[in-house]
């Protein structure tokens, strides 16, 4: 899958019927997405978009970002609930006797450039730590200007929470997500979160890479070790091919609880918006 846009909207949604509707976001340096549910979990809008020229920061794609914003009549409406969700590279964990919540900065000193930052973290009680993240403050700013009310949060908090549950509990699990050129990867051993990465990647080789670099990190068999999949990945794509090749057993992410989606999205797997839906699965502890 390499570029997309997908804009699907309930003909009967409306401000008067969104007041008891959940509103869901992903701001991502590579994309944009958004999901409103109403009563029975039912699918009011989902959306996404590609950017053209995904960056590693927010200001790579500030402009893309705004013009998304500023063309979205949906976020007028009022909502019963609205969850807002970062996705960039400038997350890191740390384990929570490490943690200083008045010192967030000082995580990102060998991992980030000097530049103006908002720091965010969001307590991850099932691991024992934190997840720490770097936004830029135009792009915080603009969030909260339009969702005041917003739970805030980074996207890998609701993939961890939802990776965990579907782990195993006798063995070892590797999972990816796919975001456009951007992918995060996790190692689970018996639900123990071992590790969370995120990177960039242009050509189907370096996803392959950084994929068989976790398993390698823990010394597992590609040939042994299952990998669930989710994301912008077909399964006749180069991407997917590829690691079929080195992955014996690969599994597409079901999407969390029962869902319908719109026939209009038949073209586009389920597995394609598990992120997503992962927002509405679990409440999360964000610090601003």
């Amino acid at each position: 899958m390499d570029k997309h846009v997908f804009d699907f909207i309930n003909p009967g949604f409306s401000a008067a019927s969104s007041e008891h509707c959940a509103l869901n976001v992903v701001v991502g340096t590579e994309g944009f997405s958004l999901l409103a549910t109403g009563k029975n979990a039912a699918i009011q809008a989902l959306k996404y978009r590609d950017f053209a020229n995904p960056g590693r920061d927010f200001r790579d794609v500030e402009t893309a970002v705004r013009t998304v914003f500023g063309s979205e009549t949906i976020f007028s409406f009022p909502y019963a609930s609205v969850h807002c969700a970062f996705f960039n590279l400038n997350a890191t964990l740390v384990p929570r006797r490490l943690f200083t919540p008045d010192d967030l900065p000082a995580y990102f000193k060998l991992l980030l450039h000097p530049a103006e930052f908002t720091y965010h973290s969001d307590h991850l009680p099932e691991f024992d730590c934190y997840l720490i993240y770097a936004v830029e403050p135009e792009i915080t700013r603009m969030c909260e200007q339009y969702f005041p009310n917003a739970t805030l949060s980074h996207l890998a908090t609701g993939l961890l929470k939802n990776w965990q549950r579907m782990a195993p509990s006798d063995h070892y699990k590797v999972f990816l997500n796919v975001r456009n050129q951007a992918a995060q990867v996790a190692v689970f051993d018996r639900q123990n979160l071992l590790l969370y990465n995120a990177f960039p990647f242009r050509k189907a080789s370096d996803l392959l890479y950084f994929v068989l670099l976790a398993y390698e990190q823990f010394r597992l068999d590609p040939m042994e070790t299952a990998l669930t999949v989710s994301g912008h990945i077909a399964e006749d794509s180069e991407n997917f091919r590829l690691l079929y090749r080195y992955v014996q057993t690969i599994r597409l992410a079901p999407l969390p609880g029962f869902v319908a989606l719109p026939e209009s999205a038949a073209n586009l797997p389920e597995h394609f918006w598990f992120d997503l839906f992962c927002l509405q699965s679990f409440p999360i502890t964000a610090n601003r």
